[in-house]
């Protein structure tokens, strides 16, 4: 009875079990991804992000929406927040590259809406910072 007592008491509680730190799930880049030339600008940003965000500090989500009429647009959002918005060209060997510029871009992007909230002050707009 007593060995039976301490094993209870021991385990963790399932609160405990399904909590997650920020620390133990950052660094992701979640793609909800369609077409061929959105997976090549999916790999290629998603390399890109990984040697920019060496730290796995970040993480982002890059969804494709394909229309018929003006290509497939790419939206990469940083929690609840839209951090770019684009279209693909229909060009295959042009994505790579900006796939690359777009990881370079939006972690620039992240890092200053780190610092505007981090000295954020009410009484300054935007423009003024």
């Amino acid at each position: 009875m007593a060995f039976a007592e301490d094993s209870v008491s021991s385990t963790q509680t399932l609160t405990q079990h399904r909590a997650l730190s920020r620390d133990d799930v950052g660094g992701l880049v979640i793609g909800q991804i369609v077409t061929m030339n959105g997976r090549a600008f999916y790999d290629s940003f998603a390399s890109a992000w990984n040697e920019k965000d060496e730290a796995g500090r970040f993480s982002v989500s890059v969804t494709e929406r394909p229309t018929a009429r003006l290509g497939s647009q790419i939206y990469i959002n940083y929690g609840n927040r839209r951090v770019m918005q684009m279209l693909l060209p229909t060009n295959r060997s042009q994505i790579p590259a900006i796939g690359a510029d777009a990881a370079a871009q939006v972690f620039q992007s992240i890092l200053d809406y780190q610092l505007t909230q981090f000295f954020g002050d009410p009484d300054v707009g935007r423009d003024e910072l």
